[in-house]
This record gives C-alpha cells, structure tokens and sequence, in this order.
C-alpha cells in the first residue's frame, strides 16, 4: 500500500497536519513548508502529492487568502475534512501562568482565542507564522516568560506543559480543511463542487445566477464575494453547492450560468465531510 503524503503549512503538530492524518490515515506522512502558497507550489511540482489548506472557521469564517490561491493556481479540491480546534496555551514546564508576560501564535488562533486573551493584563501579544511553530520557537529559545496558543499535540511533540486547556471562544470551533491535487477527482457519494465565477454587469445579474440552481433544486451550502484587485468594487462570487460536475443537473445549471457569467472555473467535484465531531 502507497502511503498517502500531503504538503501543509506550519510545523509538525499543527492543526493542518492533524487534518490531514484525519482524512488520510495516522500512516500518512505530512510535510511541513513555510506558508500556504508553499502548499500549492509543492502539490504542483509532484505528480502524486496533496495539500491540505484551511478555509474557513466556525468562529472567525473565511481564510480570504487561500480561496486567492485557488483562484491563481490551477489545482483541484479532491476532499475536505472538518476539524474540532481546541486551543491551549502552552509554555515550558518551568513556566507558571502568572509569569507569562507574551503570548505568541498564529493570527486565526489569536483570533479564535479573544475571550481569553481580553482577560489578560500585563500580557503582550505578538503574531506568528504558526501555532505549533509558536511552540517550537519558545523550546528552542527557552523561553519561560513567553505562551504560546496551540494545539495539545504539539505540546506533546516539543515536550512542553498546557497552562490553560480549551482557551477558545467557543467549544464548536471548528475548521474545515480542503485536500488539493493536481489532478481532479470522481466523487461517489456525498457529492460537494466549489466554483469561482464572475458576473456581466446588468440588473438581477446575482439572482439570476443563484435561479439556476434554485430552479434545479440544487443546494447551495456557501456563497461568498471576494473583490477583483484591478477592478475596483467588482466581485469574484465563490459558491459551494451540494452535487457534482459529473450530475446532468450540475451540468445543464453550469451552462445556464457560463451564459450570464464572465469567467467560471470549476474548483473541483469532491466528497463533503458531513461530519462534525
């Protein structure tokens, strides 16, 4: 048996890495680059490689700059799997709570954490390219004044002490994570397509868009706009609707909309995680 490798942003014991071993299997081999463009790169340079990429949050929504990504990159979704965040803050095991006076971690985990992190006095925060590289970086350093907001794995990997469990706003944090690959997929059961598409300019132009897959009894489970850099106030309209490319349905409401759309790229057909535990 191939053991399934995926690319993902951060160091070993990040959350994307736990996402990934989620979907794949605890036999599959993560490897961590330095940012999520790192991710697309790595999955285009090799023919049987993935990546694994957050989207979007339960708490804080959408991570705008990867749904950029798959915009400007031609990769395909070919999975995704939902995630139940906790966050902890983690220090060195000589550390004590009341002597942290700086608090490190990616900006979605600080994000997340604002309940938390408002009750703090005294308590510098200071933004880092990673949650589980937050910990890391106070173990190489040996920091002892200094936490970081992570998961419990990573502080089982760096052999660090949780100060504070579940620190996050609220217990049904969840992540969704999408799995890409230069190649697309077939989808068999619990079929899910994400779309990008742009509108010519004329009155009822997004409700007409939106009808043609209401009229078809199509679901749409997420729309969303995004602006066109070099078009001031026009709008990439990101859609993820239940079904597949593959569907006659699909097909035949796809059409309908390439008729009043500018521009429409199919981001992939793909199995949903209706599971959320």
């Amino acid at each position: 048996m191939v053991t399934k490798k995926f690319y993902f942003q951060g160091e070993h014991g990040a959350f994307s890495e736990e996402a990934g071993l989620k979907f794949f299997g605890k036999k599959a081999f993560g490897i961590p680059v330095k940012d999520f463009e790192d991710v697309v790169i790595s999955v285009l340079k090799e023919r049987n490689a993935y990546g694994i990429l957050p989207i979007e949050n339960s708490t804080i929504g959408s991570i705008h700059s990867n749904y950029d990504l798959l915009l400007k990159f031609n990769v395909f979704i070919v999975g995704e799997v939902n995630l139940i965040v906790k966050q902890h803050l983690i220090a060195s095991k000589k550390s004590k709570i009341s002597g942290i006076k700086k608090i490190i971690s990616h900006p979605a985990a600080l994000q997340q954490c604002q309940n938390f992190i408002k009750k703090l006095k005294n308590v510098k925060i200071e933004i880092s390219y990673d949650t589980a590289g937050s910990v890391k970086l106070i173990k190489e350093n040996g920091l002892n004044d200094t936490a970081a907001i992570s998961s419990e794995i990573s502080a089982k990997i760096y052999g660090m002490k949780i100060l504070k469990k579940n620190i996050q706003d609220t217990n049904t944090n969840i992540t969704r994570f999408i799995l890409i690959s230069n190649k697309s997929v077939k989808p068999k059961k619990n079929t899910k397509t994400s779309i990008v598409f742009t509108l010519r300019n004329f009155p009822g132009a997004l409700f007409r868009a939106l009808s043609v897959f209401a009229l078809r009894d199509i679901d749409l489970t997420k729309i969303e706009s995004r602006p066109i850099p070099d078009k001031p106030f026009e709008y990439y309209f990101y859609l993820d609707f239940r079904g597949s490319i593959h569907d006659i349905k699909s097909i035949n409401a796809l059409n309908n909309l390439q008729e009043i759309s500018t521009f429409l790229k199919i981001l992939g057909s793909y199995e949903e995680d209706l599971n959320q535990k």
